[in-house]
């Protein structure tokens, strides 16, 4: 496969309302995993040498959580599934099976499939029309793609919230604050690592330990609402300087601690993460619980794991659950 283009030369359609680049076609005209490409049986194999003690990292919230955690109506539609537990005893047999009630794919630690957002001119990845998004074998672009590939590979973490707290700068999960390109380098940098093409980078935004310090449902509830339902979560900045961060150091996957990676509101027609879904096929993960990962970090100075998820295989599925776990 030829080494894709640098992010300066990527394709600007003409009159473009953006003005972004498209990254459609780079691994060809069929491709529907985008930046998951740069995930290669060379740089999983590489990644083995991370696991050098076994010990391995849950990276997922239980299912009820966040929204099983915070007041009804925290989010627009997801909400915690409800588990049915439904019990069968006769004469020398005694079983127990349960199903999900209400069960949102993306209520949860979640991967986004290039499915889940488009672009407002363009349309979804890679050409995928409007008729493709579809569940079933006739899909495009779903998450169930992303698990024939194979999520798996040396992640990094960037510890923005230790990072901040250690060099005085204002940060907290919300009021929208922006970590740039540049302070997420500095942050790489001060943790004693650089990112590899194939990388999945792993965001602690300090959101998920706010929220489980929260003292009640209430309080919980405004750190996913935010102040007056403004949503506004503090993460990584969505304008075009990341785009090219993220793109020229073969990044494959981006996940964070926070509901939306990225810092939030984002705006029409405006850079975003989010939009990079459709624009640079970004595959991109939320809710992630980097916890015990991170404190890990900071008591060896280890910033990298072994990281393995298999998303659901759901064909046409929008999104999935993590499934993620680090090893080391």
């Amino acid at each position: 496969m030829a080494k894709p283009p640098r992010y300066d030369d990527l394709p600007r359609p003409a009159g473009d309302p953006t003005g972004l680049p498209l990254a459609w076609g780079v691994w060809g005209p069929e491709d529907e995993i985008g930046t998951l490409n740069r995930i290669t049986d060379a740089t999983v194999a590489a990644a083995r040498e991370e696991i050098r003690d076994g010990r391995r990292f849950n990276l997922n919230l239980p299912l009820d959580e966040p929204f099983g955690a915070a007041l009804p109506g925290a989010h627009r539609r997801r909400a915690a599934p409800h588990p049915v537990m439904v019990a069968e005893e006769q004469p020398g047999r005694v079983t127990r099976d349960d199903r999900l009630d209400g069960f949102w794919l993306q209520a949860s630690t979640q991967w986004d499939g290039l499915s889940h957002f488009a672009d407002p001119t363009h349309g979804f990845y890679n050409h995928a029309p409007l008729s493709s998004i579809v569940h079933g074998a006739a899909s495009r672009n779903g998450i169930d793609k992303a698990l024939a590939h194979g999520i798996a590979g040396r992640c990094v973490l960037a510890d923005l919230a230790r990072h901040f707290a250690r060099t005085g700068r204002a940060w907290g999960p919300m009021g929208g604050r922006r970590a740039t390109a540049e302070d997420l380098a500095a942050c790489l940098a001060a943790q004693g690592v650089a990112l590899q093409p194939g990388d999945i980078l792993l965001v602690r935004t300090g959101w998920l330990a706010a929220f489980r310090a929260a003292p009640d449902a209430a309080a919980r509830h405004r750190l996913i609402q935010g102040e007056n339902g403004a949503r506004d979560y503090s993460g990584l900045d969505g304008q075009e300087p990341m785009w090219r961060f993220l793109w020229d150091a073969g990044v494959a996957a981006v996940a964070a601690d926070n509901p939306t990676v990225e810092a939030w509101p984002i705006f029409p027609w405006k850079p975003a993460l989010h939009l990079a879904i459709a624009r640079l096929g970004l595959c991109l993960g939320e809710f992630f619980d980097l916890e015990a990962l991170a404190a890990d970090s900071a008591a060896t100075g280890r910033w990298t794991a072994f990281l393995t998820a298999a998303p659901l295989n759901l064909r046409g599925g929008i999104g999935s659950p993590g499934n993620a776990m680090a090893i080391r």
